[in-house]
């Protein structure tokens, strides 16, 4: 008998896409048709929430298992520890190729960095990589050696090229593959011209949870018909996307592997795009945490629906477990790799939702930091100063319009979630001021090199942290003393 050869994995994730933007999860304004085949064809996750959604915390949690007050990167353009074992360690030790093409953003600042070889790199051996830029034509990534490499056109297509020449390069040897879009993110119209003309003139219906009037990150005011605008670019994206998608699984199909091949769809965080009248992300409502998660394998993951809870941490030990390797510890995820398997398997009870720090758009509310919990029928969130915040029924309100806290009927639900939360806290974290949580942690290092990076040559207009937060303990540019 010939010997069955180890699966390989191809790990897709996008930047800032929701999952309620797709056909397969009811959306019939968005062209996907290669992501609905996809996700017809294995395992279709409806309750997969970004634990930290915003970009770097959600990309350090998805590459480690582990939440990021232990792998470092607890904000964006904070570093990611390099003695953390990530996917491609566990993968390396188990005799796999790995490779990593897209974009990183866990080097730190500046943005535009070459990654040096070496741990920062989270023991990937192939590299095809761009820091961090939201330039999506006629741009650029670094190689093993750190060459750079121009690319013209569509930044997906040429990464999807690369991720192309890997499965063929590789047929003959176990693979494990991450592929790393910055699309959807912002900009919008950033998007290829076919695919924005496909949603030029078409009616799109917005949530039914934007207002007319919305508050976008630096302190704009957006009408809706705006945020219509920003959709049709956001569409735009996804359906490029869809196309590479498509690409990628046709050359699985060309190479003899896809039978071989566990194919995986995910992103770091969603969109607000107006809801409750709010941008971008680093929120607990389901606009910001709530992601897409398909996962294929023919003949091992039977088509079906889920509606079980997982969380990003839980991905990587879920996608190792589905492959027969262990994860080693020090780790926070659980192996509920039963879900992709198992129609009717159950997952996680809760999943425990956070923003450590106050950044980017979150000033728009205060520049509060929050905790909260998600289970799988209610979303309860508590500031950072311990008020009780957030309590939805999202069974009884999808649209998440009515706030049941203080309610007197969910009294009980309220401290019971917020039990949750306390025992978190006290296992995993600490509820403390910006400025002392990041001094209890010993990340003043790092977070002040951010913040020099960011906002000392340019105090005249800082893009980030330029604001004191409420209790007047950062400085004008954001340091810690």
């Amino acid at each position: 008998m010939p010997l069955v050869r180890a699966p390989n994995i191809l790990f897709v994730f996008s930047d800032q896409h929701r999952w309620c933007d797709l056909g397969c999860y009811g959306n019939a304004d968005v062209h996907t048709p290669h992501f609905d085949a996809f996700a017809a064809a294995g395992a279709r996750i409806g309750q997969c929430v970004s634990n930290s959604p915003l970009c770097v915390p959600a990309r350090g949690t998805l590459l480690t298992g582990q939440y990021p007050l232990r792998h470092g990167a607890v904000s964006n353009d904070l570093p990611i520890r390099g003695d953390v074992v990530s996917i491609a360690d566990v993968l390396g030790a188990a005799g796999y190729r790995t490779g990593y093409i897209g974009k990183w953003h866990l080097a730190g600042v500046p943005r535009e960095q070459v990654v040096p070889v070496g741990r920062g790199r989270l023991g990937f051996q192939e590299w095809k990589v761009r820091n961090c830029s939201h330039t999506y034509f006629k741009t650029h990534y670094h190689d093993e050696i750190n060459r750079r490499h121009d690319v013209p056109g569509y930044e997906p297509v040429a990464q999807t090229d690369l991720a192309i020449d890997f499965i063929r390069r590789h047929r003959s040897v176990p693979w494990g593959l991450v592929l790393s879009w910055g699309p959807p993110h912002d900009p919008y119209g950033e998007a290829p011209e076919p695919q924005l003309a496909r949603y030029r003139n078409p009616p799109l219906r917005v949530r039914r949870n934007v207002p007319e009037l919305i508050h976008d990150r630096r302190d704009r005011t957006l009408q809706r018909g705006e945020a219509l605008q920003n959709l049709r670019g956001y569409y735009a994206h996804i359906s490029a996307l869809d196309e590479q998608l498509g690409r990628l699984l046709a050359a699985l199909d060309a190479t003899g592997q896809a039978e071989n091949t566990v194919v995986v769809y995910t992103s770091d965080h969603g969109d607000m795009l107006g809801s409750h009248g709010l941008t971008n992300k680093q929120l607990p409502y389901e606009e910001a945490v709530r992601v897409p998660l398909l996962v294929r394998w023919p003949g091992r993951i039977p088509a079906h629906v889920s509606d079980a809870l997982i969380g990003l941490v839980d991905l990587p030990v879920s996608l190792m477990g589905l492959l027969g390797l262990a994860f080693p510890a020090p780790r926070d995820g659980l192996d509920l790799h039963r879900v992709f398997c198992q129609p009717g398997a159950a997952g996680r009870e809760a999943c425990y939702l956070f923003d450590y720090i106050p950044a980017h758009q979150a000033y728009d509310r205060g520049g509060e930091a929050w905790r909260g919990v998600r289970t799988p029928r209610f979303t309860f969130a508590r500031k950072g100063n311990g008020a009780d915040w957030l309590l939805f029924d999202n069974d009884a309100d999808p649209w998440q319009l009515e706030n049941r806290i203080g309610r007197p009927e969910f009294a009980p639900l309220q401290r019971e979630l917020g039990r949750h939360i306390d025992a978190f806290i006290a296992a995993h974290d600490r509820l403390l001021p910006g400025d002392d949580f990041i001094r209890h942690f010993d990340l003043r290092e790092a977070w002040n090199r951010s913040q020099r990076h960011f906002n000392l040559p340019q105090l005249a207009d800082p893009p980030f942290l330029s604001k004191a937060t409420p209790d007047g303990s950062l400085s004008e540019a954001g340091l810690i003393p």
